[in-house]
């Protein structure tokens, strides 16, 4: 799948108060994977100054006739160094699959962020049947534990894209090794695109 021109970026997972209350009036948001900038409003009715970044031309479009949108990818953001009171990652990583991008971005996030780094994401679900399937798949394909094909509902065989699912020592490493380190973390379920519900992490991080 090329994220750059598919017609819809969904996006599934609701903005956490762990992220609306860290945003101050006046205060610079940044968010990577935006989509349709979904979330810009609730970000300035918290005082919030929006700004959303995507590869995904058709939904920029949408998103641009009313909300401060640019293109670019997360491994190369268009920005300054610190310009940003927050940077969010929403489930940004989970697409990214090989490591050195997830570590490119989160130095990217880390770079321009002179707050804190907001990230919301998927975790291994290995106790749910469907999921440790998928897991298998995975490592059977050669990949890390947790990488896994996804393909349409009641298709075996087209693939759409690789994703991946961590675990939250996996998170917190990565994130350290980008120079960063977790000031709080929280576990919920949290919905997926295909609408199951799975293990999902919320985090802060800070350079």
């Amino acid at each position: 799948m090329d994220w750059r021109t598919v017609p819809k970026v969904p996006s599934s997972l609701p903005l956490p108060d762990m992220f609306l209350n860290t945003i101050h009036p006046g205060s610079r948001l940044l968010d990577v994977g935006c989509g349709e900038a979904g979330i810009a409003g609730i970000v300035e009715m918290a005082g919030g100054r929006y700004m959303g970044l995507d590869v995904n031309f058709p939904s920029l479009v949408r998103a641009g006739k009313n909300r401060s949108v640019a293109a670019g990818e997360g491994g190369r953001l268009p920005f300054r160094d610190g310009m940003f009171d927050m940077v969010l990652l929403r489930a940004v990583l989970t697409v990214l699959v090989e490591t050195p991008l997830v570590l490119a971005v989160l130095r990217e996030a880390l770079r321009v962020c002179r707050g804190v780094l907001g990230i919301q994401d998927f975790l291994q679900t290995w106790e749910d049947s469907r999921y440790a399937a998928r897991y298998e798949e995975g490592l059977s394909l050669g990949r890390v534990r947790g990488v896994f094909p996804v393909r349409p509902e009641g298709d075996g065989g087209n693939l759409l894209y690789w994703a991946r699912h961590f675990t939250p020592d996996e998170l917190r490493n990565l994130i350290r090794e980008a120079g960063g380190r977790v000031v709080h973390l929280s576990e919920a379920p949290a919905p997926t695109r295909s609408g199951n519900i799975i293990r999902g992490i919320t985090l802060l991080a800070t350079a």
